[in-house]
């Protein structure tokens, strides 16, 4: 299991190009069958016609003229299986056409969506389908493959690109996604996820094998995949790229925008990409998730000026690591970040690489021209949302500090520069001197604070030596949890570091807490405040697990509910709730109604030692529509500790506390 049999799928493409009752077999270059005249079942591989001989939907014919094939490669092995038949439906309103072949290999879950789609009933294996008008030709089925295996994919490039050859090619891949991580996973093959390196294999090997250079356009209808490392493998594979920085809501593209290519055969890859773009804005904006979209298309014929671009801003900092280094940790800090996570181990770490660059021009006065020159040239178009508005198109690996850096980042091939930047950077933060590393001067590192109107007022003093290195400054901020005295933090938000040279740390808390119900048990919940300073913003993301009916928590599943808020007016104007799987993968979740979400918490025990927790006993309902949420005063009288904390580019801290009892 793994592979698709090229040789049964051959023998499928045969049959059906056969007549009915005993008529010759022939292999005809023809057009696809009149649909209104074609009898179509889930349960064989054959098509008949009352007297004509017919083939394969959309095989190239003998006429000259442009022509389209789309792959798509549906990991819908997942619970993001009800969007992937709601996407196999938008394709089938398009359907093949003489000039335009939609092929799709969907592999279904057995648990998540038991539905009827278009003339199928339900099916957990895998199918190699050719998409029509309103319906699907089953062209081999039967049988679970995986596909997180590059073989699969692989298989399915050459057999889709060698029996329906036509001008221009298209390849989707479409699940989970995690940038250079990859794609997946296929929850019933062995957890096994689709990484760069088998995305590289995948394509190398299918295209070779299909006697094929390159794709049109490579398509990733996932999350996170617009970035430098995917664009500079892909770029051997493929002419343009079409993917997203961000985390995608879960209905994906729409891919009734197909239908460009059925309208003009001769589109371009850049007609298409731009055209799925569009679709995708629509389709945010009629379901309420356009607030924090982005997709681009790359041409990635530009991707090696973007390298040399990087090569040349990495320099300053290889030559004098200890004067570049600050300014880049700053630039981070700063820079529009996406599938941001409280839980430091479940962050993407991915940060807009044009917004990036400039702040570290704005900064440090290096020539970033022909860097920032190429990323525009790259983009060939972006869209964004309101909250994604500082959004360029690419997006970068970049933890802040060494301890959340995956090593297996410096084993991915054909990626220039950056690794090399990443770890001179590493290095140069590990090479701080203790004397200019973070210290409060407070007395005691107790922090100085007042309660007033606004809340609770928090300050420090840190000292001048470690003014040039730092990064961020962050309030954290808990509750007592007297049945053992550990400290239950409920919030996290950034704090302001004085510009005026006094080494002040300050930041104001409301005394609130973010409490969510499904009407019958209420929570409170983790709330990580930013906002955007530019569109004035806030974004709130906040971790949950979810379990299963009949689950526990020990088999439940990272969740992350991210909010965007209008401050002024409280208003919660986008709400998306996204899977973290185990394997560093992002996706919109589907939950049972019967399952239960439980909010968790950092706490930290008496001993120091920290750990996430739930915050309820009980779970609240998994009917994600009908939770409310709602921030709450705290009853006067509870204990309240609050952490100001100041790091540098190296990792390093230092923090001033305080505690005592809302007024």
């Amino acid at each position: 299991m793994g592979r698709l049999h090229l040789t049964a799928i051959a023998m499928t493409l045969l049959v059906a190009a056969c007549t009915g009752d005993g008529a010759e077999t022939t292999t005809s270059s023809g057009p696809p069958p009149d649909p209104v005249t074609t009898t179509t079942t889930q349960t064989t591989t054959t098509t008949t016609t009352p007297s004509t001989t017919t083939t394969v939907a959309g095989q190239a014919t003998e006429a000259a003229g442009s022509s389209w094939t789309v792959l798509v490669y549906v990991m819908g092995d997942t619970d993001l299986e009800p969007f992937a038949l709601e996407d196999i439906v938008e394709m089938a309103s398009v359907g093949s056409t003489d000039d335009v072949n939609i092929v799709a290999l969907v592999d279904r879950h057995p648990e998540f969506a038991d539905g009827r789609v278009l003339n199928f009933d339900d099916w957990e294996d895998t199918k190699l389908l050719s998409i029509r008008r309103d319906e699907l030709v089953e062209l081999a089925g039967g049988e679970e493959l995986n596909l997180g295996a590059a073989a699969t994919l692989a298989d399915f490039i050459e057999v889709g690109i060698s029996s329906f050859p036509a001008d221009r090619y298209a390849v989707i891949l479409w699940d989970h996604g995690a940038g250079w991580p990859g794609m997946g996973p296929d929850e019933t093959d062995g957890l096994d996820v689709l990484d760069l390196a088998d995305i590289e294999a995948g394509f190398a090997d299918g295209l070779a094998r299909a006697g094929v250079e390159s794709v049109d356009l490579v398509g990733f209808d996932a999350c996170l995949m617009a970035t430098y490392e995917v664009a500079s493998v892909m770029s051997a594979h493929a002419d343009f790229m079409l993917a997203s920085e961000e985390l995608e809501p879960g209905h994906g593209w729409d891919y009734g925008s197909l239908g460009v290519l059925t309208a003009r055969p001769d589109a371009t890859a850049v007609d298409l990409g731009t055209e799925i773009i569009s679709g995708f804005e629509a389709q945010a904006a009629a379901l309420g998730t356009g607030e924090d979209i982005t997709l681009s298309l790359l041409d990635l014929s530009k991707i090696g000026a973007v390298q040399a671009g990087l090569a040349q801003l990495a320099a300053p900092l290889a030559a004098a690591p200890a004067d570049v280094a600050p300014t880049l940790g700053r630039a981070r800090t700063t820079t529009l970040s996406f599938g941001r996570n409280p839980d430091p181990s479940l962050d993407a770490n991915m940060v807009d690489l044009g917004g990036l660059t400039a702040a570290v021009a704005d900064a440090t006065g290096i020539d970033a021209t022909a860097t920032l020159a190429a990323l525009d040239e790259l983009v060939v178009a972006n869209v964004t949302g309101p909250a994604t508005a500082g959004a360029t198109g690419l997006a970068v690996y970049f933890p802040a500090f060494a301890e959340h850096f995956r090593q297996g980042y410096l084993f991915i091939e054909g990626v220039p520069e950056w690794p090399e930047l990443l770890t001179s950077y590493y290095e140069a933060g590990a090479a701080i001197p203790a004397e200019a590393q973070p210290d409060f001067v407070n007395v005691g590192d107790e922090a100085e604070y007042f309660f007033d109107e606004d809340g609770l007022n928090v300050f420090g003093t840190f000292d001048l030596a470690a003014e040039g290195n730092l990064t961020e400054a962050v309030i954290f901020y808990g509750i007592l949890d007297e049945s053992d005295d550990s400290i239950v933090f409920i919030g996290e938000e950034p704090a302001e570091i004085s510009d005026d040279g006094s080494g002040l740390v300050a930041a104001i808390y409301d005394l609130t807490v973010l409490t969510i119900s499904d009407g019958i048990d209420t929570a409170f919940a983790y709330f990580a405040l930013t906002v955007d300073p530019d569109t004035g913003l806030a974004f709130v993301d906040i971790p949950l697990a979810y379990v299963a009916p009949g689950g526990s928590l020990d088999d439940g599943k990272d969740v992350l509910l991210t909010l965007v808020l209008d401050p002024d007016t409280g208003d919660i104007l986008e709400e998306d709730y996204y899977v973290v799987n185990e394997e560093g993968t992002f996706g919109e979740i589907t939950t049972d109604p019967e399952g239960l979400i439980f909010p968790v918490v950092l706490n930290e025990f008496p001993d120091g030692t920290e750990e996430w927790i739930p915050t309820s006993d009980v779970g609240l309902f998994a009917d994600l529509p009908e939770l409310q949420y709602d921030l709450t005063p705290l009853d006067s009288g509870t204990g309240i500790f609050a952490e100001l904390a100041v790091y540098d580019y190296g990792g390093n801290s230092a923090s001033v506390t305080m505690f005592d009892f809302v007024p």
